[in-house]
């Protein structure tokens, strides 16, 4: 019985693949060049200026995937110097980031902590249009991607503690910024202490202190979080892997 192509030698998934990480980029490109700062007491209320786009864990997660669509795709169209990427632990990160990315964005909407998209100007359908592809395309898009990957070596256990590195990280370095440098910045509200009192304790004289205490075990079921759904795509890929007749020879 002939066996079926892995999606690695499908030529028409590599130009897919390399469809995203083009729009990707020039949304980025588009972003950072015709950037106008418009002041929002909630959202906006202060310039950053235009680099800081590169704060957000959106935009980290976003580029972490164009740089995997697009070698990826030359993995796909044979180019041996970027094999080394078919390794399924960078999909499993990068898969993971970018789909705990667009659950925070979409979960923002009903409880009012993620701007809502206008489209009453070009301008602001240019914006809303780079969202829509970040949060509500992309997650999607390389969820099904890591579907596809099943035949692939299988995973080490140990590999899903390692996923949560980077959000803790990134996670202390947002707080510690919103907290010495000025102006006051916070990628996020829940990184933002007094946004946390204010919600926990409304009209009460709380210490900003207990902001940092409501702090903890948000931040502990955020990496939690990281690595239950990373959990979740190994257990899928694991039984892929079984189903499959994937090589036996489990990868470092």
């Amino acid at each position: 019985m002939k066996r079926s192509r892995s999606v690695w030698e499908r030529k028409p998934v590599g130009a897919v693949l390399l469809i995203f990480a083009a729009l990707i980029a020039v949304s980025i490109v588009c972003r950072v060049a015709f950037y106008r700062f418009e002041y929002d007491a909630q959202y906006y209320p202060v310039d950053y200026g235009r680099f800081n786009y590169f704060s957000y864990f959106t935009i980290q997660s976003n580029l972490l995937v164009m740089l995997y669509c697009f070698f990826s795709a030359l993995a796909v169209f044979g180019v041996r110097r970027m094999q080394w990427i078919r390794h399924p632990g960078f999909g499993l990160f990068v898969t993971t980031y970018i789909l705990i990315t667009g659950a925070v964005y979409c979960s923002g909407f009903p409880m009012g902590l993620t701007p809502p998209l206008v489209w009453d100007t070009p301008y602001h359908c240019m914006l809303n249009s780079f969202q829509i592809l970040h949060h509500m395309i992309m997650p999607p898009v390389m969820l099904i991607f890591w579907l596809l990957q099943g035949r692939e070596p299988p995973l080490r256990a140990r590999l899903l503690p390692a996923v949560g590195l980077y959000p803790l990280v990134y996670s202390l370095i947002s707080i510690a910024r919103g907290v010495w440098i000025k102006p006051t910045f916070f990628a996020y509200p829940f990184y933002n202490p007094e946004f946390l009192v204010n919600t926990v304790f409304p009209g009460k004289n709380a210490a900003i202190s207990t902001g940092y205490l409501i702090m903890l075990p948000l931040l502990i079921f955020g990496i939690g979080l990281f690595i239950l759904v990373a959990a979740i795509l190994f257990i899928i890929h694991q039984t892929q892997c079984k189903k499959r007749g994937a090589n036996s020879d489990v990868q470092k």
